[in-house]
Formats: C-alpha cells, sequence, structure tokens
C-alpha cells in the first residue's frame, strides 16, 4: 500500500470513527423504552408465516445472550470489536429480543430472518438494537 493509499485509508477511518461518535451521541438523546415494534411497509414473509408487526424486548437479553451471540460471530471466522457496530451481533441480538414465539414458546425469528429482511426493515431495527446498547453505555 503506498503512503498515499494509507493517508486515504486513514482518513475512511477518522470519518467512520467520527460518524460512530454521532451516532452514539443520537442514540443517548433518544428516550429509552426497553422495547421497540417494527411496523414492516409490506408484511414480511418467513418460514410459512406473514409478519406485518414484530416487538423486539431488549430488557429481556441478558449477559448469556450477549455471550452466545458473540459465539456464534466467532464461530463464523469474524472478528467482534464493538457489537453496537457489528451488523452480525445486532441482528443476532433483535432474533433473542424478538418476542414472537410458536405454540410451543419456541423463537420464530432468527438472526438469518433478520438478515433477510428487506434493507430499510433491517435498518430500522438494528438501529434500534444499536440505540439500545450505545445508551447503556
Amino acid at each position: 500500500m503506498s503512503a498515499e493509499e494509507k493517508k486515504l485509508d486513514m482518513e475512511g477511518v477518522a470519518q467512520d470513527a467520527a460518524e460512530a461518535e454521532r451516532v452514539a451521541e443520537e442514540a443517548k438523546q433518544e428516550q429509552e423504552t426497553g422495547s421497540y415494534t417494527h411496523t414492516f411497509k409490506n408484511p414480511f414473509p418467513w418460514k410459512g408465516k406473514t409478519y406485518e408487526t414484530l416487538t423486539f424486548d431488549w430488557t429481556a437479553l441478558n449477559g448469556g445472550d450477549h455471550l452466545e451471540i458473540e459465539s456464534e460471530i466467532v464461530m463464523k471466522g469474524r472478528t467482534l470489536v464493538s457489537p453496537a457496530f457489528t451488523g452480525d451481533f445486532l441482528a443476532g441480538m433483535a432474533a433473542r429480543a424478538c418476542t414472537e414465539r410458536d405454540e410451543k414458546g419456541k423463537r420464530v425469528i432468527d438472526g438469518w430472518a433478520i438478515k433477510e429482511m428487506p434493507l430499510t426493515d433491517f435498518q430500522a431495527i438494528t438501529r434500534k438494537a444499536r440505540g439500545f446498547l450505545l445508551r447503556a453505555e
């Protein structure tokens, strides 16, 4: 990598860091509710069922959930640096926080479901998860 490429790369890192700080500050200004109900623009089909809304209870999560999500990411060969800014972590967090259950009480939404959602829905849900984590700091 040339000196010019390294300089450009460092500028990108600085911009990303500034953006992360801005997002963190915005999240801290939001009112904490502990849960979020997402309404899909278009109903979301997943495994034979269609969802118009999903509710996420962030307060139901615990340290074990964090460690299990982290382990899943590490098993994929990825490194977890900052959970609040890692899409895979936020998707796993949302899947675990989703209150929708089947008749046996098992989760019906998993991390793959979150990742399969349209981008605008994925972004809205993971932004709420990120905000919850950032407000906890």
